[in-house]
Protein backbone atom coordinates (compact mmCIF):
# COMPACT_ATOMS: atom_id res chain seq x y z
CA UNK A 1 0.00 0.00 0.00
CA UNK A 2 1.24 3.17 -0.77
CA UNK A 3 -0.40 6.20 0.97
CA UNK A 4 -2.05 9.18 -1.28
CA UNK A 5 -4.13 11.20 1.27
CA UNK A 6 -5.40 11.61 4.81
CA UNK A 7 -8.63 13.59 5.48
CA UNK A 8 -10.21 14.56 8.25
CA UNK A 9 -13.44 16.55 9.43
CA UNK A 10 -15.86 17.36 11.92
CA UNK A 11 -19.49 18.46 11.41
CA UNK A 12 -21.71 19.56 14.83
CA UNK A 13 -24.93 17.59 14.42
CA UNK A 14 -27.21 20.59 15.04
CA UNK A 15 -25.58 22.57 12.80
CA UNK A 16 -26.97 19.29 10.49
CA UNK A 17 -30.31 19.21 11.73
CA UNK A 18 -31.10 22.96 11.12
CA UNK A 19 -29.64 23.12 7.61
CA UNK A 20 -31.36 19.91 7.01
CA UNK A 21 -34.78 21.66 9.21
CA UNK A 22 -34.29 25.27 6.58
CA UNK A 23 -33.77 23.78 3.70
CA UNK A 24 -35.53 19.86 3.20
CA UNK A 25 -33.85 19.92 -0.50
CA UNK A 26 -30.49 19.56 1.24
CA UNK A 27 -30.85 15.88 2.03
CA UNK A 28 -31.13 14.82 -1.38
CA UNK A 29 -28.65 17.31 -2.45
CA UNK A 30 -25.86 16.11 -0.55
CA UNK A 31 -26.61 12.17 0.52
CA UNK A 32 -27.53 9.14 -1.76
CA UNK A 33 -31.15 7.17 -1.09
CA UNK A 34 -29.16 4.66 0.25
CA UNK A 35 -27.55 7.08 2.79
CA UNK A 36 -31.03 8.40 4.00
CA UNK A 37 -32.09 4.78 4.09
CA UNK A 38 -29.67 3.79 6.22
CA UNK A 39 -29.35 6.60 8.28
CA UNK A 40 -33.41 6.49 8.98
CA UNK A 41 -34.21 6.02 12.67
CA UNK A 42 -36.55 6.72 15.00
CA UNK A 43 -35.30 9.66 16.60
CA UNK A 44 -34.67 12.64 14.41
CA UNK A 45 -31.10 13.46 16.50
CA UNK A 46 -29.77 9.99 15.75
CA UNK A 47 -30.60 10.28 12.43
CA UNK A 48 -29.54 13.87 12.27
CA UNK A 49 -26.00 12.44 14.15
CA UNK A 50 -25.60 9.73 11.59
CA UNK A 51 -26.45 12.22 8.72
CA UNK A 52 -23.63 14.88 10.09
CA UNK A 53 -20.97 11.73 10.13
CA UNK A 54 -21.83 10.87 6.30
CA UNK A 55 -21.26 14.31 5.78
CA UNK A 56 -18.21 14.40 7.41
CA UNK A 57 -16.68 11.76 6.08
CA UNK A 58 -17.48 12.91 2.41
CA UNK A 59 -15.40 15.76 3.44
CA UNK A 60 -12.56 13.46 5.07
CA UNK A 61 -12.56 11.20 1.49
CA UNK A 62 -12.34 14.95 -0.73
CA UNK A 63 -9.77 16.11 1.47
CA UNK A 64 -8.01 12.61 0.99
CA UNK A 65 -7.91 12.58 -2.79
CA UNK A 66 -5.97 15.76 -2.35
CA UNK A 67 -8.84 18.00 -4.41
CA UNK A 68 -11.43 19.31 -2.09
CA UNK A 69 -15.16 18.60 -3.46
CA UNK A 70 -13.67 19.63 -7.52
CA UNK A 71 -14.86 18.23 -10.17
CA UNK A 72 -17.58 16.06 -8.66
CA UNK A 73 -20.64 16.27 -6.07
CA UNK A 74 -20.93 15.43 -2.61
CA UNK A 75 -23.99 12.49 -3.73
CA UNK A 76 -20.74 10.66 -5.68
CA UNK A 77 -19.13 9.69 -2.53
CA UNK A 78 -21.37 7.59 -0.72
CA UNK A 79 -21.10 5.95 2.34
CA UNK A 80 -22.74 3.06 3.43
CA UNK A 81 -22.41 0.27 5.94
CA UNK A 82 -20.81 -2.78 4.94
CA UNK A 83 -22.29 -6.41 6.24
CA UNK A 84 -20.26 -6.07 9.56
CA UNK A 85 -21.70 -2.76 10.26
CA UNK A 86 -18.44 -0.94 9.50
CA UNK A 87 -18.65 2.35 7.03
CA UNK A 88 -17.30 1.84 3.69
CA UNK A 89 -16.83 4.33 0.87
CA UNK A 90 -18.73 3.70 -2.84
CA UNK A 91 -17.41 6.07 -5.56
CA UNK A 92 -19.64 7.03 -8.25
CA UNK A 93 -18.68 9.15 -11.54
CA UNK A 94 -17.18 11.31 -11.87
CA UNK A 95 -15.59 10.89 -7.97
CA UNK A 96 -14.21 7.48 -9.44
CA UNK A 97 -12.79 9.27 -12.28
CA UNK A 98 -10.85 11.72 -9.84
CA UNK A 99 -9.42 8.71 -7.98
CA UNK A 100 -8.51 6.91 -11.06
CA UNK A 101 -6.70 10.50 -12.11
CA UNK A 102 -5.29 10.49 -8.57
CA UNK A 103 -4.06 6.48 -8.92
CA UNK A 104 -6.13 5.89 -5.56
CA UNK A 105 -7.47 2.09 -5.65
CA UNK A 106 -8.79 2.41 -1.82
CA UNK A 107 -10.29 4.56 0.58
CA UNK A 108 -10.63 4.17 3.98
CA UNK A 109 -12.81 5.21 6.82
CA UNK A 110 -13.52 6.04 10.00
CA UNK A 111 -16.48 7.68 11.47
CA UNK A 112 -17.14 8.96 15.40
CA UNK A 113 -19.73 10.76 16.90
CA UNK A 114 -20.13 12.50 20.43
CA UNK A 115 -22.96 14.31 21.50
CA UNK A 116 -22.55 17.30 19.76
CA UNK A 117 -20.28 16.48 17.14
CA UNK A 118 -19.34 13.70 14.49
CA UNK A 119 -15.69 13.21 13.26
CA UNK A 120 -14.46 11.39 10.27
CA UNK A 121 -11.31 10.40 9.03
CA UNK A 122 -10.56 8.87 5.47
CA UNK A 123 -7.24 7.56 4.22
CA UNK A 124 -6.75 7.26 0.13
CA UNK A 125 -4.08 4.34 -0.88
CA UNK A 126 -2.66 3.46 -4.08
Amino acid sequence: MALVGIGVDAVEIDRMRRALERTPALADRVFTPTELLQCRSRGDRRRHARLAGRFAAKEAVAKAFGTGVVGFAFRDIEIVNDHGGAPAVVLADPARAVAVRRHITKVHVSLSLTGTVAFATAVAER
